[in-house]
């Protein structure tokens, strides 16, 4: 009797145990699951945000690279084109501070020839003073062979050349000490101023059509030469 009971007694105990295990079964599938997604709420919650501040702080760095390459490549290409433009400038401003210097040294040289000229017809109406005369048209014919005015230049040699024809005659006539200096002062500043006009002549290509009346000048300074080595 007793063996029937423990037979009959068997299965039930079997299903509990069935009902145990697949209890735990369940259990334990619950926590696992649990377990995989607290797993992944933390790589979601913890990991995912430091691999998503890793890549935006690559891709940062990366735009900060970029944008820095451009800001450098901007300023170098600006800093070329204001360079090119303040050299473009500085020749501009060269050119017309030459331009003005040619200007003011040709209004220059201008006032100087006429200041001359007036000071050789200024002296030319005193016959003691011709030797300055002299000296004045040389001078201001130096100034003119120099602004390449030719038209001046011509009326200046003439009129040195016309208002010495009596010079000669004059310094020969009341030779004396006072008048030997002012002849070898003359000669020697004349020498000078002519060869200068020479000089400008030849660097121009017109000396051969000034040959004439150069020839002349340099005559008159050698005979004022002759005047002063001359006996009182």
């Amino acid at each position: 009797m007793f063996d029937f009971i423990a037979q009959a007694a068997e299965p039930v105990i079997t299903g509990l145990d069935v009902v145990k295990a697949v209890d735990a079964f369940y259990h334990n599938a619950w926590l696992k699951l649990v377990v995989v997604f607290a797993f992944f709420g933390a790589m979601i919650g913890v990991v995912m945000p430091l691999i998503i501040q890793r890549i935006q702080s690559s891709s940062f760095d990366k735009t900060e690279k970029r944008l820095k390459d451009e800001i450098e490549q901007i300023k170098n290409i600006t800093h070329l084109s204001i360079q090119e433009e303040v050299e473009a400038l500085r020749s501009t401003f060269d050119e017309i501070q030459k331009n003005l210097e040619k200007q003011i040294d040709k209004r220059t040289r201008l006032n100087r020839a006429e200041f001359y000229h007036q000071l050789a017809t200024c002296f030319s109406l005193d016959s003691e003073q011709k030797c300055i005369t002299f000296i004045f048209h040389i001078t201001a014919a130096r100034e003119y062979a120099t602004l390449k005015d030719y038209e001046s230049l011509t009326k200046e040699l003439n009129r040195a050349i016309s208002d010495s024809a009596g010079e000669i005659h004059l310094l020969s006539a009341t030779s004396t000490a006072k008048t030997k200096e002012m002849s070898k002062e003359t000669q020697a500043a004349c020498l000078e101023q002519v060869d200068g006009i020479r000089k400008m002549l030849e660097g121009q290509g017109a000396i051969s059509r000034y040959s004439e009346q150069l020839e002349k000048v340099y005559e008159i300074c050698n005979n004022l030469l002759i005047v002063a080595d001359k006996p009182e």
